[in-house]
Protein backbone atom coordinates (compact mmCIF):
# COMPACT_ATOMS: atom_id res chain seq x y z
CA UNK A 1 0.00 0.00 0.00
CA UNK A 2 3.01 2.56 0.35
CA UNK A 3 4.20 2.02 -2.61
CA UNK A 4 0.40 2.50 -4.19
CA UNK A 5 0.87 6.10 -2.09
CA UNK A 6 3.77 7.12 -3.19
CA UNK A 7 3.06 6.55 -6.76
CA UNK A 8 -0.54 8.06 -6.85
CA UNK A 9 0.86 11.03 -4.73
CA UNK A 10 3.81 11.43 -7.41
CA UNK A 11 1.23 11.55 -9.98
CA UNK A 12 -1.24 13.82 -7.92
CA UNK A 13 0.36 15.83 -6.41
CA UNK A 14 1.55 18.57 -9.44
CA UNK A 15 -2.29 18.08 -10.70
CA UNK A 16 -3.75 18.99 -7.53
CA UNK A 17 -1.29 22.05 -6.92
CA UNK A 18 -2.46 22.97 -10.67
CA UNK A 19 -6.09 22.43 -9.80
CA UNK A 20 -6.05 24.23 -6.41
CA UNK A 21 -4.44 27.34 -7.69
CA UNK A 22 -7.68 27.19 -9.81
CA UNK A 23 -9.61 27.22 -7.20
CA UNK A 24 -7.85 29.76 -5.13
CA UNK A 25 -8.31 32.24 -8.24
CA UNK A 26 -11.87 31.39 -7.96
CA UNK A 27 -12.03 32.13 -4.05
CA UNK A 28 -10.03 34.98 -4.48
CA UNK A 29 -11.45 36.47 -7.16
CA UNK A 30 -15.31 36.44 -6.06
CA UNK A 31 -14.24 38.12 -2.44
CA UNK A 32 -12.77 40.66 -4.15
CA UNK A 33 -15.84 41.61 -5.84
CA UNK A 34 -17.92 41.15 -2.53
CA UNK A 35 -15.34 43.28 -1.15
CA UNK A 36 -16.13 45.62 -4.11
CA UNK A 37 -20.20 45.32 -4.29
CA UNK A 38 -21.55 42.19 -2.40
CA UNK A 39 -23.55 41.33 -5.11
CA UNK A 40 -21.18 41.23 -7.93
CA UNK A 41 -20.28 38.36 -6.12
CA UNK A 42 -23.33 36.69 -6.38
CA UNK A 43 -23.47 37.64 -9.86
CA UNK A 44 -20.29 36.41 -10.91
CA UNK A 45 -21.52 33.29 -8.99
CA UNK A 46 -24.14 32.82 -11.47
CA UNK A 47 -22.63 33.53 -14.60
CA UNK A 48 -19.22 32.11 -13.96
CA UNK A 49 -21.22 28.23 -13.80
CA UNK A 50 -23.61 29.39 -17.05
CA UNK A 51 -19.74 29.95 -18.73
CA UNK A 52 -18.59 26.26 -17.78
CA UNK A 53 -21.76 25.40 -18.81
CA UNK A 54 -21.34 26.64 -22.08
CA UNK A 55 -17.97 25.36 -22.71
CA UNK A 56 -17.56 22.33 -20.88
CA UNK A 57 -18.32 19.99 -23.61
CA UNK A 58 -15.62 21.55 -25.53
CA UNK A 59 -13.01 21.14 -23.00
CA UNK A 60 -14.12 17.53 -22.22
CA UNK A 61 -13.30 16.83 -26.05
CA UNK A 62 -10.07 18.61 -25.88
CA UNK A 63 -9.07 17.12 -22.31
CA UNK A 64 -8.86 13.67 -24.92
CA UNK A 65 -5.58 15.09 -25.86
CA UNK A 66 -3.86 13.62 -22.95
CA UNK A 67 -5.21 9.89 -23.00
CA UNK A 68 -4.47 9.87 -26.41
CA UNK A 69 -0.76 11.61 -26.40
CA UNK A 70 -0.20 8.96 -23.51
CA UNK A 71 -1.34 5.98 -25.88
CA UNK A 72 1.15 7.04 -28.61
CA UNK A 73 4.04 7.50 -26.26
CA UNK A 74 3.26 3.83 -25.00
CA UNK A 75 3.32 2.82 -28.55
CA UNK A 76 6.43 4.48 -29.40
CA UNK A 77 4.79 6.79 -32.28
CA UNK A 78 5.98 10.36 -30.54
CA UNK A 79 5.89 11.80 -33.43
CA UNK A 80 2.34 11.50 -34.38
CA UNK A 81 1.79 13.88 -31.24
CA UNK A 82 2.33 17.09 -32.96
CA UNK A 83 -0.04 16.19 -35.38
CA UNK A 84 -2.68 15.71 -32.12
CA UNK A 85 -1.73 18.77 -31.04
CA UNK A 86 -3.02 20.45 -33.95
CA UNK A 87 -6.37 19.17 -34.19
CA UNK A 88 -6.56 20.16 -30.74
CA UNK A 89 -5.48 23.91 -31.61
CA UNK A 90 -8.05 24.28 -34.69
CA UNK A 91 -10.55 22.69 -33.13
CA UNK A 92 -10.17 25.14 -30.04
CA UNK A 93 -10.21 27.88 -32.66
CA UNK A 94 -13.21 26.77 -34.63
CA UNK A 95 -15.21 26.76 -31.18
CA UNK A 96 -14.58 30.65 -30.48
CA UNK A 97 -17.56 31.89 -32.83
CA UNK A 98 -19.94 30.00 -31.39
CA UNK A 99 -18.64 31.15 -27.92
CA UNK A 100 -18.68 35.10 -28.90
CA UNK A 101 -22.98 34.43 -30.30
CA UNK A 102 -23.50 33.65 -26.70
CA UNK A 103 -21.78 36.26 -25.45
CA UNK A 104 -23.78 38.61 -27.32
CA UNK A 105 -27.20 37.19 -26.36
CA UNK A 106 -25.59 36.92 -22.51
CA UNK A 107 -28.96 39.10 -21.69
CA UNK A 108 -31.51 36.65 -22.70
CA UNK A 109 -30.44 34.06 -21.21
CA UNK A 110 -30.54 35.52 -17.89
CA UNK A 111 -33.31 37.01 -18.23
CA UNK A 112 -34.49 33.49 -19.10
CA UNK A 113 -33.57 32.10 -16.00
CA UNK A 114 -35.76 34.26 -14.27
CA UNK A 115 -32.63 35.92 -12.01
CA UNK A 116 -33.72 39.26 -10.44
CA UNK A 117 -33.36 42.10 -12.61
CA UNK A 118 -31.05 43.98 -10.44
CA UNK A 119 -28.64 40.98 -11.06
CA UNK A 120 -29.09 40.50 -14.82
CA UNK A 121 -26.93 43.35 -16.04
CA UNK A 122 -24.30 42.14 -13.88
CA UNK A 123 -24.50 38.56 -14.82
CA UNK A 124 -24.78 39.51 -18.22
CA UNK A 125 -21.75 41.89 -18.75
CA UNK A 126 -19.32 39.56 -16.87
CA UNK A 127 -20.06 36.27 -18.66
CA UNK A 128 -19.86 39.00 -22.19
CA UNK A 129 -16.63 39.40 -21.09
CA UNK A 130 -15.46 35.77 -19.72
CA UNK A 131 -16.85 34.35 -23.34
CA UNK A 132 -13.93 36.03 -24.62
CA UNK A 133 -11.35 33.22 -23.14
CA UNK A 134 -13.67 30.28 -24.00
CA UNK A 135 -11.31 29.30 -26.73
CA UNK A 136 -8.66 29.81 -24.64
CA UNK A 137 -9.92 27.81 -21.69
CA UNK A 138 -10.26 24.28 -24.54
CA UNK A 139 -6.67 25.03 -25.75
CA UNK A 140 -4.96 25.13 -22.59
CA UNK A 141 -6.80 22.21 -21.95
CA UNK A 142 -5.83 20.59 -24.84
CA UNK A 143 -1.80 21.94 -24.54
CA UNK A 144 -1.66 20.62 -20.98
CA UNK A 145 -3.01 17.19 -22.05
CA UNK A 146 -0.04 16.68 -23.60
CA UNK A 147 2.39 17.11 -20.09
CA UNK A 148 0.13 15.10 -18.55
CA UNK A 149 0.51 12.49 -21.18
CA UNK A 150 4.09 12.87 -21.34
CA UNK A 151 3.88 12.54 -17.51
CA UNK A 152 5.44 16.22 -17.36
CA UNK A 153 2.51 16.78 -14.78
CA UNK A 154 5.21 19.41 -13.19
CA UNK A 155 5.54 21.76 -15.69
CA UNK A 156 1.29 22.07 -15.61
CA UNK A 157 1.58 22.82 -11.97
CA UNK A 158 3.97 25.64 -12.78
CA UNK A 159 2.34 27.50 -15.50
CA UNK A 160 -0.64 27.29 -12.97
CA UNK A 161 0.86 29.10 -10.27
CA UNK A 162 2.18 31.97 -12.53
CA UNK A 163 -1.32 32.04 -14.26
CA UNK A 164 -3.06 32.44 -11.07
CA UNK A 165 -0.51 34.76 -9.75
CA UNK A 166 -1.21 36.67 -13.03
CA UNK A 167 -5.04 36.39 -12.50
CA UNK A 168 -4.60 37.72 -8.53
CA UNK A 169 -2.55 41.06 -9.49
CA UNK A 170 -4.63 41.86 -12.28
CA UNK A 171 -8.25 41.49 -10.15
CA UNK A 172 -6.83 43.69 -7.06
CA UNK A 173 -5.67 46.43 -9.98
CA UNK A 174 -8.69 46.08 -12.19
CA UNK A 175 -11.67 45.80 -9.87
CA UNK A 176 -10.30 48.18 -7.34
CA UNK A 177 -8.27 50.52 -9.85
CA UNK A 178 -5.25 52.58 -8.70
CA UNK A 179 -5.88 55.01 -5.73
CA UNK A 180 -4.07 58.44 -6.79
CA UNK A 181 -3.59 58.79 -2.71
CA UNK A 182 -0.85 56.09 -3.39
CA UNK A 183 1.78 58.70 -4.71
CA UNK A 184 0.03 61.85 -2.95
CA UNK A 185 -2.58 62.74 -5.57
CA UNK A 186 -6.03 63.24 -5.20
CA UNK A 187 -8.95 62.20 -6.57
CA UNK A 188 -11.23 58.99 -7.28
CA UNK A 189 -9.62 55.87 -8.02
CA UNK A 190 -8.61 55.32 -11.45
CA UNK A 191 -9.81 52.38 -13.86
CA UNK A 192 -12.26 51.23 -11.18
CA UNK A 193 -13.79 48.16 -12.96
CA UNK A 194 -16.05 46.09 -10.31
CA UNK A 195 -17.18 43.22 -12.04
CA UNK A 196 -15.89 43.94 -15.74
CA UNK A 197 -12.36 44.09 -14.31
CA UNK A 198 -12.58 41.03 -12.73
CA UNK A 199 -13.81 39.05 -15.97
CA UNK A 200 -10.88 40.95 -17.94
CA UNK A 201 -8.34 39.50 -15.86
CA UNK A 202 -9.31 35.92 -16.34
CA UNK A 203 -9.51 36.49 -20.05
CA UNK A 204 -5.81 37.74 -19.87
CA UNK A 205 -4.89 34.59 -17.49
CA UNK A 206 -6.88 32.28 -19.72
CA UNK A 207 -4.59 33.13 -22.98
CA UNK A 208 -1.74 33.23 -20.50
CA UNK A 209 -1.96 29.17 -20.45
CA UNK A 210 -1.92 28.17 -23.86
CA UNK A 211 0.76 31.11 -24.60
CA UNK A 212 3.11 29.58 -22.34
CA UNK A 213 2.46 25.81 -23.24
CA UNK A 214 2.98 26.94 -26.65
CA UNK A 215 6.88 28.66 -26.41
CA UNK A 216 7.67 25.30 -24.43
CA UNK A 217 6.32 23.13 -27.14
CA UNK A 218 8.50 24.78 -29.57
CA UNK A 219 12.18 23.98 -27.89
CA UNK A 220 14.04 22.13 -30.01
CA UNK A 221 13.86 19.19 -27.71
CA UNK A 222 9.77 19.08 -28.03
CA UNK A 223 9.76 20.68 -31.84
CA UNK A 224 11.97 17.42 -33.26
CA UNK A 225 10.60 14.53 -30.55
CA UNK A 226 7.35 15.27 -31.57
CA UNK A 227 6.62 16.31 -34.63
CA UNK A 228 5.37 19.83 -33.58
CA UNK A 229 6.25 21.73 -36.80
CA UNK A 230 5.99 18.61 -39.05
CA UNK A 231 2.14 18.05 -37.30
CA UNK A 232 1.17 21.48 -38.73
CA UNK A 233 -1.76 20.20 -40.88
CA UNK A 234 -5.40 19.23 -41.04
CA UNK A 235 -6.05 15.11 -40.24
CA UNK A 236 -9.68 14.35 -40.63
CA UNK A 237 -9.20 10.99 -39.56
CA UNK A 238 -7.58 12.26 -36.06
CA UNK A 239 -9.64 14.82 -35.87
CA UNK A 240 -12.60 12.41 -35.76
CA UNK A 241 -10.84 10.00 -33.13
CA UNK A 242 -10.17 12.84 -30.37
CA UNK A 243 -13.83 14.18 -31.05
CA UNK A 244 -15.55 10.23 -30.88
CA UNK A 245 -13.43 9.54 -27.72
CA UNK A 246 -14.28 13.05 -26.16
CA UNK A 247 -17.52 13.95 -26.58
CA UNK A 248 -18.98 11.65 -23.49
CA UNK A 249 -16.66 13.41 -21.05
CA UNK A 250 -17.42 16.78 -22.38
CA UNK A 251 -21.18 15.66 -22.23
CA UNK A 252 -20.47 14.18 -18.58
CA UNK A 253 -18.63 17.51 -18.17
CA UNK A 254 -22.31 19.18 -19.09
CA UNK A 255 -24.14 17.32 -17.13
CA UNK A 256 -22.75 17.43 -14.34
CA UNK A 257 -21.82 21.19 -14.79
CA UNK A 258 -25.61 22.00 -15.54
CA UNK A 259 -27.32 20.58 -12.90
CA UNK A 260 -24.67 22.26 -10.50
CA UNK A 261 -26.31 25.89 -12.37
CA UNK A 262 -29.44 25.01 -12.62
CA UNK A 263 -29.71 24.65 -8.64
CA UNK A 264 -27.35 27.92 -8.11
CA UNK A 265 -30.34 29.63 -10.83
CA UNK A 266 -33.06 28.66 -8.22
CA UNK A 267 -31.19 29.83 -5.53
CA UNK A 268 -30.52 33.22 -7.50
CA UNK A 269 -34.55 33.98 -8.23
CA UNK A 270 -34.46 33.96 -3.96
CA UNK A 271 -32.68 37.32 -3.91
CA UNK A 272 -29.68 38.88 -3.51
CA UNK A 273 -28.74 37.60 0.16
CA UNK A 274 -29.95 34.19 -0.41
CA UNK A 275 -27.55 34.14 -3.55
CA UNK A 276 -24.19 35.83 -1.73
CA UNK A 277 -24.75 33.31 1.08
CA UNK A 278 -24.71 30.61 -1.20
CA UNK A 279 -21.52 31.63 -3.19
CA UNK A 280 -20.02 32.81 0.18
CA UNK A 281 -20.42 28.52 0.93
CA UNK A 282 -19.56 27.38 -2.37
CA UNK A 283 -16.26 29.31 -2.49
CA UNK A 284 -14.87 27.15 0.31
CA UNK A 285 -16.47 24.13 -0.81
CA UNK A 286 -14.62 25.09 -4.16
CA UNK A 287 -11.38 25.17 -1.90
CA UNK A 288 -12.21 21.26 -1.18
CA UNK A 289 -13.53 19.96 -4.55
CA UNK A 290 -11.24 21.43 -7.20
CA UNK A 291 -7.59 19.95 -5.83
CA UNK A 292 -9.66 16.80 -5.73
CA UNK A 293 -9.68 17.03 -9.25
CA UNK A 294 -6.20 16.36 -9.75
CA UNK A 295 -6.21 13.44 -7.67
CA UNK A 296 -9.34 12.21 -9.79
CA UNK A 297 -7.28 12.62 -13.23
CA UNK A 298 -4.15 10.77 -11.68
CA UNK A 299 -6.60 7.77 -10.44
CA UNK A 300 -7.80 7.68 -13.75
CA UNK A 301 -4.67 7.51 -15.09
CA UNK A 302 -2.96 4.62 -13.29
CA UNK A 303 -5.65 3.13 -13.35
CA UNK A 304 -5.37 2.65 -16.91
CA UNK A 305 -2.12 2.08 -16.85
CA UNK A 306 -2.20 -0.94 -14.56
CA UNK A 307 -5.37 -2.21 -15.91
CA UNK A 308 -3.15 -2.70 -18.91
CA UNK A 309 0.34 -3.37 -17.78
CA UNK A 310 -0.02 -4.85 -14.54
CA UNK A 311 -3.63 -6.24 -13.95
CA UNK A 312 -6.77 -5.36 -11.91
CA UNK A 313 -5.00 -6.29 -8.71
CA UNK A 314 -2.29 -3.18 -8.63
CA UNK A 315 -5.10 -0.69 -10.22
CA UNK A 316 -7.48 -1.44 -7.56
CA UNK A 317 -4.28 -0.95 -5.09
CA UNK A 318 -4.17 2.18 -6.40
CA UNK A 319 -7.96 2.84 -6.31
CA UNK A 320 -7.07 2.45 -2.47
CA UNK A 321 -4.79 4.48 -2.09
CA UNK A 322 -6.34 7.51 -3.91
CA UNK A 323 -9.57 6.97 -1.79
CA UNK A 324 -7.35 6.98 1.16
CA UNK A 325 -5.69 10.13 0.52
CA UNK A 326 -8.52 11.70 -1.12
CA UNK A 327 -11.00 10.68 2.55
CA UNK A 328 -8.57 12.41 4.77
CA UNK A 329 -7.96 15.08 2.49
CA UNK A 330 -11.81 15.29 2.48
CA UNK A 331 -12.13 14.90 6.29
CA UNK A 332 -10.19 17.77 7.00
CA UNK A 333 -12.49 19.91 5.67
CA UNK A 334 -15.38 18.45 7.01
CA UNK A 335 -14.26 19.24 10.23
CA UNK A 336 -13.39 22.69 9.17
CA UNK A 337 -16.85 22.93 7.95
CA UNK A 338 -18.93 21.70 10.93
CA UNK A 339 -16.56 23.32 13.75
CA UNK A 340 -15.02 26.66 12.08
CA UNK A 341 -17.81 27.86 10.07
CA UNK A 342 -17.54 31.31 11.60
CA UNK A 343 -14.27 31.53 11.66
CA UNK A 344 -13.88 30.81 7.89
CA UNK A 345 -17.19 33.18 6.85
CA UNK A 346 -15.34 35.46 9.22
CA UNK A 347 -13.24 36.14 6.11
CA UNK A 348 -16.03 38.13 4.22
CA UNK A 349 -16.62 40.88 7.06
CA UNK A 350 -14.86 43.19 5.47
CA UNK A 351 -17.60 43.67 2.63
CA UNK A 352 -19.72 46.75 2.51
CA UNK A 353 -23.82 47.16 2.97
CA UNK A 354 -25.54 45.95 -0.74
CA UNK A 355 -27.54 46.84 -1.85
CA UNK A 356 -30.81 44.16 -2.44
CA UNK A 357 -32.85 44.22 -6.09
CA UNK A 358 -35.52 46.27 -3.82
CA UNK A 359 -32.99 49.16 -3.78
CA UNK A 360 -32.73 49.26 0.37
CA UNK A 361 -29.61 48.62 1.97
CA UNK A 362 -29.37 45.02 3.46
CA UNK A 363 -27.44 44.02 6.64
CA UNK A 364 -24.15 42.28 5.53
CA UNK A 365 -24.13 39.89 8.60
CA UNK A 366 -27.14 38.29 7.35
CA UNK A 367 -25.64 36.69 4.50
CA UNK A 368 -22.68 35.66 6.50
CA UNK A 369 -25.23 34.16 9.18
CA UNK A 370 -26.81 32.26 6.33
CA UNK A 371 -23.54 31.35 4.86
CA UNK A 372 -22.33 29.81 8.63
CA UNK A 373 -25.33 27.71 8.42
CA UNK A 374 -24.85 26.35 4.84
CA UNK A 375 -21.25 24.92 5.40
CA UNK A 376 -23.19 22.36 7.25
CA UNK A 377 -24.53 20.94 4.39
CA UNK A 378 -21.10 21.03 2.84
CA UNK A 379 -19.50 19.61 5.83
CA UNK A 380 -22.12 16.39 5.47
CA UNK A 381 -21.62 15.98 1.64
CA UNK A 382 -17.83 16.98 1.12
CA UNK A 383 -16.32 13.17 1.89
CA UNK A 384 -18.87 11.43 -0.42
CA UNK A 385 -18.14 13.82 -3.04
CA UNK A 386 -14.66 12.77 -2.86
CA UNK A 387 -15.66 9.59 -3.31
CA UNK A 388 -17.53 10.17 -5.98
CA UNK A 389 -15.06 12.01 -8.11
CA UNK A 390 -12.29 9.71 -7.48
CA UNK A 391 -14.49 6.66 -8.60
CA UNK A 392 -15.75 8.22 -11.58
CA UNK A 393 -12.07 9.22 -12.41
CA UNK A 394 -11.58 5.20 -11.81
CA UNK A 395 -14.62 4.13 -14.18
CA UNK A 396 -13.18 6.69 -16.96
CA UNK A 397 -9.49 5.38 -16.92
CA UNK A 398 -10.74 1.65 -17.52
CA UNK A 399 -13.15 3.09 -20.31
CA UNK A 400 -16.59 3.03 -18.43
CA UNK A 401 -17.13 6.30 -19.64
CA UNK A 402 -20.47 5.59 -21.23
CA UNK A 403 -21.55 4.82 -17.42
CA UNK A 404 -20.01 7.73 -15.83
CA UNK A 405 -22.36 9.70 -18.08
CA UNK A 406 -25.63 8.10 -18.44
CA UNK A 407 -25.29 7.77 -14.14
CA UNK A 408 -24.46 11.22 -14.07
CA UNK A 409 -27.31 12.76 -16.51
CA UNK A 410 -30.12 10.18 -14.81
CA UNK A 411 -29.25 11.40 -11.47
CA UNK A 412 -29.47 15.18 -12.58
CA UNK A 413 -32.66 14.69 -14.23
CA UNK A 414 -34.28 13.59 -11.27
CA UNK A 415 -32.76 15.53 -8.51
CA UNK A 416 -33.85 18.93 -10.35
CA UNK A 417 -37.32 17.31 -11.28
CA UNK A 418 -37.84 16.56 -7.65
CA UNK A 419 -36.49 19.70 -6.43
CA UNK A 420 -38.23 22.30 -9.10
CA UNK A 421 -41.66 19.84 -8.74
CA UNK A 422 -41.53 19.98 -4.66
CA UNK A 423 -40.09 23.26 -4.00
CA UNK A 424 -41.76 25.22 -1.48
CA UNK A 425 -43.84 27.82 -1.89
CA UNK A 426 -42.14 31.54 -1.49
CA UNK A 427 -42.51 35.41 -1.45
CA UNK A 428 -39.29 37.59 -1.90
CA UNK A 429 -39.10 38.99 1.54
CA UNK A 430 -40.61 36.58 3.95
CA UNK A 431 -39.11 34.00 5.85
CA UNK A 432 -40.29 31.38 3.25
CA UNK A 433 -37.46 32.43 1.48
CA UNK A 434 -35.34 30.83 4.33
CA UNK A 435 -37.15 27.56 4.00
CA UNK A 436 -37.08 27.53 -0.02
CA UNK A 437 -33.11 28.15 0.24
CA UNK A 438 -32.51 25.26 2.75
CA UNK A 439 -34.78 22.86 0.39
CA UNK A 440 -32.18 23.55 -2.64
CA UNK A 441 -29.34 22.94 -0.51
CA UNK A 442 -30.60 19.75 0.66
CA UNK A 443 -31.85 18.76 -3.36
CA UNK A 444 -27.94 19.61 -3.75
CA UNK A 445 -26.43 17.61 -0.90
CA UNK A 446 -28.74 14.56 -2.04
CA UNK A 447 -27.52 15.03 -5.52
CA UNK A 448 -24.10 14.32 -4.22
CA UNK A 449 -24.85 11.76 -2.26
CA UNK A 450 -27.09 9.94 -5.55
CA UNK A 451 -24.03 10.15 -7.62
CA UNK A 452 -21.65 8.88 -4.91
CA UNK A 453 -23.99 5.79 -4.42
CA UNK A 454 -24.18 5.31 -8.11
CA UNK A 455 -20.80 5.11 -8.57
CA UNK A 456 -19.83 3.26 -6.01
CA UNK A 457 -22.22 0.61 -7.06
CA UNK A 458 -20.38 0.17 -10.27
CA UNK A 459 -16.92 -0.39 -9.17
CA UNK A 460 -17.98 -2.37 -6.67
CA UNK A 461 -20.32 -4.91 -8.97
CA UNK A 462 -16.51 -5.31 -10.77
CA UNK A 463 -17.03 -5.02 -14.52
CA UNK A 464 -14.41 -2.24 -15.08
CA UNK A 465 -11.82 -4.83 -14.34
CA UNK A 466 -12.21 -6.26 -17.64
CA UNK A 467 -12.52 -3.46 -19.82
CA UNK A 468 -9.79 -1.98 -22.45
CA UNK A 469 -9.19 0.91 -24.12
CA UNK A 470 -6.37 -0.55 -26.21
Amino acid sequence: MKQAIAEVLRVAVPLMISTGMFSLVLFVDRTFLLWHEPSQMGAAMAAGNLFWVCICVFVGIASMTGAIASQYVGAGQRSRIGRLLWQSIWFSLATMPLFLILGWNAERLFQWTGQTPKLIPMEAVYFRVLMWGGAAEVMQTALSGFFSGTHRTRTIAIVSVFSGLLNLVLDAILIFGLDPAWWGGQGDRIGELGIVGAGIASVIAFWFKPICYGAILLRPRFRHTYGILRGLCWDRRMMSRLIYFGFPAGLMYTTEAGAFTVIVLMIGRLGDVPLQATTMAINFNMIAFIPLVGMSIAASVLVGQHLVRSGPRFAIARVHAALLIAWAYAAAWALAYWFGAELLISLYELSPPALTSDGVASDPTMSLRIAEGLLGFVAIYVLLDATQLILAGVLRGAGDTWFVLLAGLSVSIIALAIGIALEPDWELGTPSVDVALNWWWWVLTCWVISLAVAMAARYLQGSWQKMRMV
